[in-house]
């Protein structure tokens, strides 16, 4: 990792103010050395502040300069783009030398590109054929559009579709307008959708908009009685009214029926359901029997694999209805684009994880398999179970509340308090500062404190104003989540190393890529009977799921404990990094395996393994250590450092 890299990283774990001093001790420079490496970050943006307290980073300037990098494509993915949406745009052909001149770039170098874009137009089964030095794109029109739907996904939620160097659309359509026409339509029909489905059907009707207006239209009729009288078919109607008026557009009846069947997989298949009354003794008038007894099996496999309290009856119903849904896309061979896939991915691995377990079930019971966008919506449900039981993320924190006497006005704060924490804190001393003793109990985690009270006691306090605002509740639930999280990391700190053995460490081990290292650890896990043989397939059935790199670490692992023999965690250090999947590298590999008798507690140190791996200034201490002995002194170290 580079220095100037290292020196953002180090500033971006730090909420205070850092002196070039520290930064210099740090990377282990001089200062000028420091201030030199800043100038360079500084150089396109003034992401880095400075006063005379030290550095510090402009979060928001620096977010913004990460999101445009993430989504600014290289040099060559710039090409490549111009390539495919010129061609789609020209069904006559492009000539190649135009190619070269246009792109600033030798013929060769457009050969090499279009060789590249073959491989990757496979999947929407289109071709490119050569005539002398005509290129042209080749495939039916429904492949057209999907390709097409490829470059505006990335846009989801965004509808300036026709920003510099998107040249799929010559006309501006108004997105919002048919957006909200859409809506009107079907609200009509008592039709329901998500904003994501709306955002994507929004999104196919202005490429087949576009489409149609260029000359291009579905020929191939589908008879089927059942869709022209669907409401789904009605809202197409109305919309092909619409277009007609505003853009002097008129669809055949191919395009009306591939615009109903579109909607359709975008709706609720239960329409008209009153969400606050549905419970499992009515499911059945919405969902077909068959989906209720899938997703209770399904529940039942999570609640067995991750050892998590019952699902209540409120989030049965509304995954019932989500796995009705989600069969009917697959079976129709169709999927929502979920733009918040990768943010959901990074920021609750477990959540994350037990949606792809979900996945898994699926797709081995019923023949199914699930993209990552369909695993985030999953993630979506099986996240608002874990925000109705807190126990699965939180130890609670034990509180003295101490207060100033005056009347009983103490009494209105501490309601608020219980009230306010009622899932997080415990008050187990109640005390006004004159009956105070000045001795506190070892199991106090927290003193909740009146302003004006001076205590000498090293337990961590925090103060409140005689009446207490926004400001102190948020200031009060910051130190109890950083508390519990240290708590909770405690508890678990001597159980989890124990899974580390000098075995199962590697040090710039030589292995060349992903497939290599999974090969070579899972082999010697099996052969030191911390796994069975099918520890490997079980691996790689995960990982081909949904990758488990997350920024700068991999941790495979097995979705259930039938593998594995012994629990372990099997760390890889890469001084230089490895690739892991497609411009994804990783610097550390953790190969994670539970057996049944830890399994139950999975669910509490996956989110804290990752959160303390995935962390760039952990990372690099982790990357100094030259054997197993140092790996584990510092592992100790971080399990004992506060969050």
């Amino acid at each position: 990792m580079k220095n100037s890299n290292k020196i953002l990283h180090y500033l971006l774990q730090k909420k205070d103010w850092v002196k070039a001093s520290e930064l210099s001790t740090y990377l282990s420079i001089s200062q000028r050395q420091v201030r030199k490496y800043i100038s360079t970050i500084n150089d396109k943006e003034q992401i880095i502040i400075s006063s005379s307290q030290g550095y510090k980073v402009d979060k928001k300037k620096y977010d913004a300069f990460v999101y445009k990098q993430k989504h600014m494509p290289t040099e060559q993915e710039k090409r490549h783009e111009y390539i495919i949406q010129k061609l789609i745009t020209h069904p006559q052909g492009y000539n190649i030398f135009d190619f070269s001149d246009e792109l600033y770039v030798s013929e060769t170098t457009i050969k090499k590109d279009i060789h590249i874009i073959k491989s990757f137009i496979q999947k929407y089964k289109l071709v490119i054929a050569r005539n002398k030095n005509i290129i042209q794109l080749l495939g039916n029109e429904e492949c057209m559009r999907k390709l097409i739907y490829s470059f505006i996904s990335d846009y989801s939620f965004n509808t300036q579709f026709f920003q510099e160097g998107f040249h799929l659309f010559e006309i501006q359509y108004d997105y919002n307008e048919i957006q909200l026409k859409l809506k009107e339509a079907m609200k009509h029909y008592h039709l329901v959708c998500n904003d994501f489905s709306l955002n994507n059907l929004t999104t196919h009707l202005i490429i087949i908009l576009n489409r149609v207006e260029s000359g291009y239209q579905l020929l191939e009729s589908i008879e089927d009685d059942q869709i022209i009288h669907s409401n789904s078919y009605r809202v197409a109607l109305m919309m092909n009214d619409y277009f007609m008026e505003e853009y002097g557009i008129l669809f055949n009846e191919s395009e009306l029926t591939n615009i109903s069947l579109i909607i359709a997989n975008n709706v609720s298949q239960s329409n008209m359901i009153n969400y606050d009354n549905l419970n499992l003794r009515n499911i059945h008038k919405y969902v077909d029997n068959k989906y209720i007894e899938i997703t209770k099996n399904i529940i039942q496999m999570v609640e067995e694999n991750y050892y998590l309290f019952p699902f209540k009856e409120s989030f049965i119903s509304k995954f019932i209805l989500h796995i009705q849904n989600l069969f009917f896309r697959a079976h129709n061979n169709f999927h929502v684009k979920n733009p918040l896939a990768d943010t959901i991915k990074m920021s609750y691995p477990l959540i994350y994880d037990i949606a792809v377990f979900i996945a898994q079930q699926i797709k081995q019971n019923y023949d199914i398999y699930l993209n990552e966008d369909e695993i985030a919506f999953i993630s979506f449900h099986i996240g608002s179970y874990f925000e109705g039981n807190s126990f699965t993320k939180m130890t609670r924190v034990n509180c003295a509340f101490i207060y100033i006497e005056y009347y009983d006005f103490y009494k209105t704060t501490l309601k608020n308090l219980c009230q306010r924490f009622d899932d997080k804190i415990a008050i187990t001393k109640i005390s006004s500062i004159s009956d105070y003793i000045d001795e506190i109990n070892s199991d106090i985690d927290l003193l909740i404190l009146a302003t004006g009270i001076n205590t000498h006691f090293k337990t961590k306090s925090v103060y409140m104003k005689p009446f207490p605002d926004l400001e102190d509740y948020h200031k009060i639930e910051e130190i109890i989540d950083e508390i519990s999280f240290i708590k909770q990391r405690n508890e678990l700190k001597d159980y989890i190393l124990n899974f580390f053995n000098e075995q199962l460490f590697y040090k710039n081990p030589p292995f060349f890529n992903k497939e290599e290292t999974l090969l070579q650890m899972t082999t010697d896990l099996s052969n030191l009977n911390y796994t069975g043989e099918d520890f490997y397939n079980d691996v790689l059935n995960r990982e081909a799921l949904s990758s488990t790199a997350f920024h700068d670490i991999a941790v495979p692992h097995s979705l259930t404990a039938k593998s594995t023999h012994k629990s372990f965690i099997s760390i890889a250090l890469f001084d230089e990094g490895i690739l892991w999947s497609e411009n994804k590298y990783v610097h550390v590999v953790a190969i994670i395996g539970i057996n049944d008798h830890s399994r139950k507690i999975f669910s509490k140190f996956f989110d804290q393994l990752i959160d303390m791996f995935d962390n760039p200034v952990n990372i690099q201490k982790l990357l100094n250590a030259n054997n197993f002995d140092e790996f584990f002194y510092i592992i100790n170290m971080l399990f004992s450092s506060s969050k």
